[in-house]
């Protein structure tokens, strides 16, 4: 048996303070040595942990303490749904617009008209505007539109789908038309895709029952067009029809011939007995054919909003829960 330098009178004046742990580390083992040695201290050492007082807090004060921990528990939860209702609001003002009737409405009106005083557009603010047919392709929603103004604005309207089920406008193009009903058809290269679609779209067809469509490509230099015509029967009176563009040029034998893209050139609208309709729909008042567009910025700023208040609501959740 290893030898202390304690004898034990002077572990007993040790004890007490050893206990509370009020001792050097060296003097601890000191004492611990002796009393693993020592029947008689390790006895004295087991009767005074024994006589120790177990001092019990009061119940006002236990109650108190619940109450607080109980209070920061639902100030912590209720900072969470803060910033939880906060995230989802901010982000549904930028995907705002479901895709239902009233939606789609309140898409093309918000965005397709001009603000007061400024005519970019071709649309003025106040101009009653249309959602006349719709498609969807993956998360993206397009939305064929007309402005009853002098001008016949008609144009598609881009929109992509968000977490929360519902779109954002991203961007649109819209002419001028000589004629106050009719089918339009334009070629589109969607943003944030590698898509190359082609749409045919009719508006106030009801007294039009097919649609001659006269296209047209042209080869790399430019120089040698190629044309092709194709009927359509229209079978509604508003409808807007989307098509891959290799698969329209296949179905008018021009994939072979390495065109670098397709335009409508003519649209003659045919009536039951297929005779020329196309005049009678004609506004000869409308001599304006330029074009337009407008886009919407990327969603930088609202990740950022997004962010600042996430990392509010993870302070104020920390702050709440944290230990004193």
């Amino acid at each position: 048996m290893r030898e202390t330098n304690l004898d034990c009178c002077v572990v007993r004046d040790l004890l007490p303070s050893y206990l509370e742990e009020l001792t050097e580390t060296e003097t601890s083992a000191m004492v611990r040595e002796h009393i693993e040695h020592c029947a008689a201290c390790r006895q004295l050492e087991e009767d005074m942990r024994r006589q120790v007082p177990i001092e019990k807090a009061p119940q006002r004060a236990l109650r108190f303490l619940k109450r607080v921990k109980r209070t920061r528990l639902i100030a912590a939860i209720l900072s969470a749904l803060v910033a939880l209702f906060c995230i989802g609001w901010l982000y549904d003002l930028e995907f705002h617009y479901a895709n239902t009737e009233a939606g789609r409405l309140e898409a093309v009106c918000d965005y397709i008209p001009s603000p007061e005083g400024n005519t970019i557009s071709g649309v003025e603010a106040g101009t009653p505007v249309r959602a006349v047919s719709w498609q969807t392709i993956d998360n993206h929603l397009l939305i064929f539109f007309a402005a009853d103004n002098e001008e016949n604005v008609h144009g598609v309207m881009h929109l992509v789908r968000g977490v929360n089920g519902k779109y954002r406008a991203i961007e649109s193009s819209y002419s001028p038309s000589q004629y106050t009903a009719g089918v339009y058809g334009e070629s589109l290269t969607l943003r944030g895709t590698d898509w190359k679609l082609f749409m045919l779209a009719g508006d106030n067809c009801r007294d039009i029952y097919s649609a001659e469509v006269h296209y047209v490509g042209f080869d790399y230099d430019g120089i040698h067009p190629y044309t092709a015509i194709k009927t359509y029967t229209l079978s509604e009176p508003n409808f807007m029809w989307l098509m891959e563009q290799s698969e329209l040029e296949q179905e008018l034998g021009l994939l072979d011939k390495d065109i670098t893209g397709l335009h409508i050139e003519d649209i003659r609208l045919l009536d039951k007995n297929g005779k020329d309709i196309t005049d009678e729909y004609k506004d000869e008042s409308m001599t304006t054919s330029c074009g337009a567009g407008k886009g919407t910025a990327e969603l930088f700023l609202l990740y950022v909003y997004i962010g600042i208040v996430a990392v509010l609501g993870i302070v104020f959740i920390r702050y709440f829960l944290r230990k004193d």
